[in-house]
């Protein structure tokens, strides 16, 4: 029972649309109801997809599956690439930074705040405290310092950047706990520990493919890459254990 549930989450990962392409790879990635990969245009909360292009916000609500209904669209003055929906927020990275979004009301969000950087790819995943995003300076993300950037969302109308962990080719990222999981391309899937997150440290780095995204579920750590996807058991995050791979 438990392999049929992982293999649906693969079907799932396979099967949803890509957001941010950093440098020439595409990163695919599912979102799904508070489970989804940081590299994801799109979110489910409740009854509601958040769908986003480079400039609209498009709001649906999917209660009767066989009849969705467009309640509404906000205009962005940015060039959307990601969503991360939490609690009753959605965090939305974009070339230029990362804002953030109240859906309270699911119906109508409502920009709450923002931070702005170089232009630049940015994935975000968060928690009640911290966000976490990692930029890619590259020509085609733009100028920034790639790394892990963390910032303070206390007040979450005026995040503040607490710390930067410079990093090669950071790609998605995934929060376990207080472990941020961070793709790198064929630098491998490094293991973060941000307990204290003015002083994040490496506790490790796999290096079993190119490392694109990374959605956790349940225990599971399921990774998207080059060739398909790749399944670690994160019982432990000290050290999470290969279970196996899909190759498309």
């Amino acid at each position: 029972m438990r392999f049929r549930k992982i293999i649906g989450l693969f079907c799932a990962a396979v099967v949803l649309l890509p957001a941010c392409n950093k440098e020439s790879t595409t990163a695919d990635a599912s979102a799904g109801t508070g489970k989804g990969g940081s590299l994801a245009r799109f979110a489910i909360s409740g009854n509601y997809l958040y769908l986003a292009d480079y400039s609209m916000l498009r709001v649906f609500d999917i209660s009767n599956p066989v009849n969705t209904v467009e309640k509404n669209s906000v205009p962005l003055s940015f060039g959307v690439e990601t969503i991360f929906p939490y609690k009753d927020k959605l965090f939305i990275g974009a070339t230029q930074g990362m804002f953030v979004f109240s859906i309270a009301d699911p119906a109508k969000p409502v920009s709450l705040g923002s931070i702005m950087h170089l232009r630049s790819c940015d994935p975000v995943v968060a928690n009640d405290t911290i966000s976490y995003t990692t930029l890619q300076g590259t020509p085609r993300c733009g100028p920034a310092e790639s790394g892990l950037y963390i910032y303070d969302i206390k007040t979450v109308t005026t995040p503040v950047l607490k710390k930067l962990l410079p990093l090669s080719t950071p790609y998605g990222l995934g929060l376990v706990d207080s472990v941020v999981f961070v793709c790198r391309g064929d630098n491998g899937l490094s293991a973060i520990n941000v307990k204290d997150a003015a002083d994040p440290k490496i506790m490790y780095t796999k290096k079993d493919g190119f490392y694109m995204d990374v959605i956790p579920y349940d225990n599971l750590l399921v990774c998207y890459i080059n060739t398909g996807i790749l399944v670690y058991n994160a019982s432990d995050t000290k050290n999470i254990l290969k279970l196996g791979t899909v190759n498309y």
